[in-house]
């Protein structure tokens, strides 16, 4: 959950935060952000929160209505919605892990076995959001070693929209979760993603997170 924060850079650490816990389904589809609540958590005053969420919203991942007073929350996400997110991130992500693949190294290829092992080990323990966190580290890891801001920058906004399917998808792999369905991993793409990308196979790498992609989307149910 969300912790208090230091005081140097205090509204990019907050936005960072927020942009966090958004993308690892940390929010509740249709909730209200409560500027106060989120300043009392993050340990800092409500200004940097406030300008935060209005800088989310702007990035669409958060709704508001005309009105500056109107209250800010976290969008609820359509299947349709979700298709055109979907669609999209089919042609960037694996394109970044593509070239990601033509520019690995052993260190890249053992941080994504490091994170694939502690995502596993968080999946095991019924941490939901351990292994939302996990999950985005792995894959930005490979995102940041396509070396390319542009593609990285766009693939951040796509994980921003996609928030509270993240969040309906813990549901679906944890008991614990919002929908309580409790239904756990079955596969085991990010294996075949790390094989192609230490292989250097650009095809391999693009086919890999394209399924991962696929397959993660079949336990999105509203």
């Amino acid at each position: 959950m969300l912790e208090k924060i230091e005081n140097k850079s205090l509204q990019k650490q907050v936005y960072d935060r927020l942009k966090e816990a958004l993308t690892c389904g940390e929010f509740e589809p249709g909730q209200a952000m409560v500027i106060r609540n989120l300043a009392d958590k993050l340990g800092c005053s409500p200004m940097p929160v406030r300008q935060s969420l209005q800088r989310l919203v702007s990035e669409h991942a958060l709704t508001a209505k005309d009105s500056a007073r109107s209250t800010i929350r976290v969008p609820c996400i359509s299947p349709e919605a979700y298709e055109d997110i979907k669609s999209v991130r089919k042609i960037l992500e694996p394109a970044a892990a593509a070239r990601a693949a033509e520019r690995s190294t052993p260190e890249l290829v053992r941080e994504l076995h490091a994170l694939d092992k502690k995502m596993k080990q968080a999946i095991e323990a019924g941490d939901a959001q351990q292994a939302a966190k996990t999950n985005r580290a792995f894959h930005f890891a490979i995102y940041q070693a396509a070396d390319s801001l542009t593609l990285l920058r766009s693939i951040e906004s796509l994980w921003l929209q996609s928030g509270p399917y993240f969040r309906i998808l813990i549901g679906r792999y944890f008991p614990g979760g919002t929908s309580g369905h409790g239904t756990s991993l079955n596969h085991n793409s990010h294996g075949s993603i790390i094989d192609a990308i230490e292989n250097r196979d650009p095809e391999a790498a693009y086919k890999a997170l394209s399924d991962d992609i696929h397959i993660a989307a079949k336990y999105y149910i509203v």
